[in-house]
């Protein structure tokens, strides 16, 4: 960011409105960003993709889009959510990002602040997310947000993934 001043950032529910905004935003993320966030290679034209990050019903799915104004209204500059992955044991995957140029300035605390409270307004018991082994940066993120190191015995390879998770009750 340059030595002007910041534009104040704010974060809202995500609408599917913003399927522009965020087709920007991801099409915006660094290829490193996109591979920390998505585990791959993905595309900002993806209707899936949007959709399930524009997702917010507050019950199963609750989405965040952190915003500064611009010259051409809102634009995102961070987005996060979760979604209810085991209903029977209130367990929920989360997942977030922010544009490169804005990480490191709180933009991130701020979603993690309404994906948690989010949560527990929804009755999610405790949420989890996928970091990548080589994401340490992010493993910190989650570690100050009371998330470690999960000790379930999962069956599958998840790619050079560590699963942190956070009981919420």
């Amino acid at each position: 960011m340059s030595d002007n001043p910041s534009p104040a950032v704010f974060v809202r529910r995500a609408r599917h409105e913003d399927v522009q905004c965020m087709r920007d935003f991801v099409q915006q993320l660094s290829s490193t960003s996109r591979r920390n966030r998505f585990h791959g290679v993905v595309s900002g034209d993806s209707p899936q993709l949007l959709n399930t990050l524009l997702d917010d019903d507050r019950e199963r799915h609750g989405a965040w889009v952190a915003c500064v104004w611009g010259p051409n209204g809102e634009q995102i500059i961070g987005e996060g959510g979760w979604h209810i992955v085991d209903a029977a044991q209130g367990r929920a995957e989360l997942g977030l990002s922010v544009l490169d140029s804005w990480q490191g300035s709180g933009v991130a605390h701020a979603l993690m602040t309404k994906l948690i409270d989010g949560a527990r307004e929804a009755g999610v018991q405790s949420l989890y997310g996928e970091v990548l082994e080589s994401n340490e940066r992010m493993l910190a993120f989650m570690q100050r947000y009371g998330m470690q190191q999960s000790a379930d015995d999962w069956p599958w390879d998840r790619g050079g993934a560590i699963r942190m998770e956070r009981k919420l009750a």
